[in-house]
């Protein structure tokens, strides 16, 4: 397996596997109940049919899930290993890997599944199980919040209180549509500010989004400034004050307004992280990769460990070349 650096940024490719990979770990939430999603069945079928060894790693908590990962990235008993799920299985299965040279599949059985949708992986059981075996390996660095790992988003305020009022019954049987009634009970409440300070520079912010996603939610464009694989980590500041506010702030997220510069509505600050500090002095309900996190205090770090990710070949030329078109703007 070949290793590449791209110029300008560090943006670490590992290639394509010198052979295919056979021996897989199934990493899955033993308490998620007895029913095994078709994709998921599929998944394993086609891994089967093409000679692949998967052997079932049962969790019951994201630390067991990080415990086990790590036992077996340092026991040299599989290729790979899988992570069965939402972006919260991801999340444990990479704080198990962070470090180590054990790459990392995912089979997006979640609700938002916002990794799976930003990488370009289709949920076909043949593309899944394809990239299993022979997909490429990007490097993706991870962050740190309060000394814990995370490797998508974080977020403080109005979202964090979305997922709050979320029925996960409803989840499971609507998808997308059971955050609906949490969205509208939120929107109907005033604002809460309380403080974030980035890298020296303070707001007074009612939503804070840290990520190093370029989408939000899987299909909403947040900043072209990050991306899977890029090592920026983004924050994405508003300070809106009144209802109205937050909610021109959510249509202008879900139009691709809130992207773009030009577009942006007043009061929406876009910036990169070194360190930054939330809630220090009003405290912020949090939310990590769309699972509620507690409250503030938190310090955010860009700088934590970094995972192989196992990508589709089509994500790495996206990658690559808008890294480049990125430093001929930059020029």
């Amino acid at each position: 397996m070949s290793l590449a650096a791209l110029p300008g940024a560090a943006i670490v490719l590992w290639g394509s596997p010198t052979s295919m990979r056979r021996r897989f770990a199934l990493v899955f939430n033993a308490t998620a109940g007895l029913a095994v999603p078709r994709l998921l069945d599929g998944v394993l079928s086609e891994l089967r049919g093409k000679h692949a060894d998967v052997f079932q790693v049962p969790a019951r908590s994201a630390e067991e899930a990080a415990e086990r990962v790590s036992d077996l990235a340092n026991s040299g008993h599989c290729d790979a290993v899988i992570a069965a799920g939402g972006d919260g299985t991801f999340r444990a299965v990479a704080t198990g890997a962070a470090g180590t040279a054990m790459p990392v599949g995912v089979i997006p059985i979640g609700t938002g599944n916002v990794l799976a949708n930003e990488i370009g992986l289709r949920r076909r059981a043949t593309h899944v199980a394809d990239v299993l075996l022979s997909g490429e390996e990007v490097d993706v660095r991870g962050g740190l919040v309060n000394g814990a790992p995370f490797f998508l988003m974080l977020g403080a305020g109005f979202d964090a209180r979305v997922i709050s009022r979320l029925n996960y019954r409803a989840k499971r049987a609507l998808g997308r549509g059971a955050y609906v009634y949490p969205v509208l009970k939120t929107l109907a409440e005033e604002p809460r500010r309380f403080d974030v300070e980035i890298d020296g520079r303070r707001f007074d912010a009612s939503w804070t989004i840290f990520s190093f996603a370029s989408r939000y939610a899987s299909v909403f464009e947040l900043t072209p400034d990050a991306g899977v694989g890029r090592d920026r980590l983004m924050a994405v500041v508003m300070e809106a004050g009144t209802r109205l506010a937050t909610a021109a702030n959510l249509l202008s997220l879900a139009f691709g307004w809130l992207a773009h510069p030009s577009t942006r509505p007043a009061g929406v600050h876009v910036l990169p992280v070194g360190v930054a500090r939330v809630g220090r002095l009003t405290t912020a309900p949090l939310e990590i990769d769309g699972d509620e996190a507690g409250l503030s205090p938190v310090e955010v770090r860009s700088e934590g460990k970094r995972v192989r990710l196992i990508v589709p070949p089509r994500y790495v030329a996206d990658l690559t070349n808008r890294h480049a078109n990125r430093l001929a703007y930059e020029s």
